[in-house]
């Protein structure tokens, strides 16, 4: 009886896990900025951008690191929809005006980026609540629109550089994209 009440609510727990349907890239990254993000918590996020950052290595908690991404989904725009970023000057531009929607990735198998060249990803990952804190591009510290600083319990290393907050994807994916 007691194995027939596992099945039960195992089934029920697939059911109900799979109602929810994939989150596109550029909303979730819209709502985090806005701070409603947590309605999207434990969903799959999928989506594409660019990776202007190049390659980050993280530390996991055995010691060892691993690539991380972060990529760049588009731009908020006054009144209007946000805009693909796609050039570097372009996510210059962004990053001075404090408009910048990014998503940070962390998974096993991310790929390493390409030096100096921006390139365009696909990408998956689950957001379980985590942030990580991104530094802006030191083209883009002469800025004199306000920065919303890192994310909350986290401080940078070091002394220069602006900061600010970015929610990161976990069990993330990533796959070059021609275009």
């Amino acid at each position: 009886m007691t194995r027939i009440a596992c099945v039960l609510a195992g089934v029920v727990a697939l059911v109900a896990s799979g109602s929810r349907p994939d989150v596109d890239g550029l909303p979730f990254a819209l709502a985090f900025r806005g701070g409603a993000a947590d309605q999207y918590r434990n969903q799959q996020v999928r989506g594409s951008g660019v990776n202007f950052h190049g390659a980050i290595m993280e530390r996991i908690a055995d010691g060892t690191t691993r690539p991380s991404l972060v990529i760049t989904v588009g731009t908020v725009r006054e009144s209007a929809p946000p805009a693909l970023v796609k050039t570097w000057d372009e996510f210059v531009a962004a990053e001075r005006a404090r408009t910048t929607l990014v998503l940070a990735l962390s998974g096993a198998n991310l790929p390493v980026p390409a030096a100096g060249t921006p390139q365009t990803y696909g990408f998956s990952g689950v957001y379980d609540g985590q942030v990580r804190t991104i530094m802006r591009v030191p083209a883009a510290e002469d800025s004199t629109t306000p920065d919303n600083g890192p994310c909350k319990g986290e401080q940078p290393r070091g002394s220069g550089g602006s900061f600010y907050c970015a929610p990161l994807l976990v069990s993330a994916t990533a796959e070059l994209v021609n275009r």
